[in-house]
């Protein structure tokens, strides 16, 4: 699957039922006390930056750590609209 960005287009892996739930596991953990602890935010970042592709340093390693986030950030939130409630 691609997702566009601001910084490019990237190709990315579709996200399983057993990868969604490990996920949703990181992201559970990001809360705290109605707050986001943003260490484990960047826990998940590396997980979706791990899992969405296949060798992160050539697909990303030109944009500056910010940038790393924005996409980051973005394959994050393309997940989670893939998984959104069917009815």
């Amino acid at each position: 699957m691609t997702v566009k960005t601001s910084h490019g287009s990237f190709e990315i892996r579709e996200l399983t039922f057993k990868d969604r739930r490990e996920l949703h596991r990181l992201e559970v953990k990001t809360y705290k006390e109605e707050e986001i602890d943003i260490e484990k935010y960047y826990d998940v970042l590396e997980w979706v930056m791990a899992f969405a592709f296949e060798d992160p340093e050539k697909a990303l390693g030109k944009l500056d750590d910010n940038a790393i986030d924005d996409v980051l950030s973005s394959v994050y939130q393309e997940y989670k609209g893939i998984n959104k409630k069917k009815s």
